[in-house]
């Protein structure tokens, strides 16, 4: 997922209008900086995130990877990270939010001033963002556990029932699920 975040980042990133790779004065080589914003430092998933947007950095060159978040998971706190990060004129900020709408009105200021913003993970509502990368989607992990619960008792995801059915036990009996007619619930 970091690979992802600093390559999409960095694909649309450049300062004051100019070419990626180009400051504002138009040097070559110059160094984009890329903040990954977790919704709260010392989370596994977000330092994996992290490695993942530091490889990335290491692979394209020219790139720096900054990798924060706040202490706790608030929007108050990650409001704070952002605004110091808009300070530091930062090239790109990927942040996973801690509250869709809060965020806007401070991710707005940012986009105002040139900084490409994307949301992942979690999204921020679409004024404050350019796009939204998901992992995936509400309905394919549905789907997914479904099909994984049946799998591990023995039935076809195809043709037996997880959780709430319109199939009443008698129906599953004769189905040939006796087994777990009794242990999924019907209502």
């Amino acid at each position: 997922m970091g690979a992802l975040l600093v390559v999409f980042a960095f694909g649309g990133c450049s300062r004051q209008g100019s070419r990626a790779g180009v400051d504002a004065s138009g040097h070559e080589g110059a160094t984009l900086r890329v903040a990954l914003v977790a919704k709260s430092l010392g989370n596994g998933f977000f330092d994996a995130v992290d490695k993942g947007g530091e490889e990335a950095a290491r692979e394209l060159g020219r790139v720096q990877v900054i990798d924060t978040g706040p202490t706790s998971t608030t929007a108050e706190g990650q409001i704070d990270v952002l605004n110091a990060l808009i300070a530091q004129h930062v090239d790109a900020i990927a942040v996973s939010a801690n509250d869709p709408d809060a965020l806007v009105p401070t991710l707005k200021k940012a986009l105002n001033r040139g900084i490409k913003v994307i949301s992942f993970d979690s999204a921020v509502a679409s004024g404050g963002r350019l796009v939204h990368l998901a992992a995936s989607s509400d309905a394919l992990i549905g789907h997914t556990c479904a099909g994984r619960c049946c799998s591990a008792r023995g039935a076809r995801p195809d043709r037996d029932s997880v959780g709430n059915s319109d199939l009443d036990q008698s129906e599953r009996l004769d189905r040939g699920n006796e087994g777990d007619a009794a242990a999924i619930p019907t209502a």
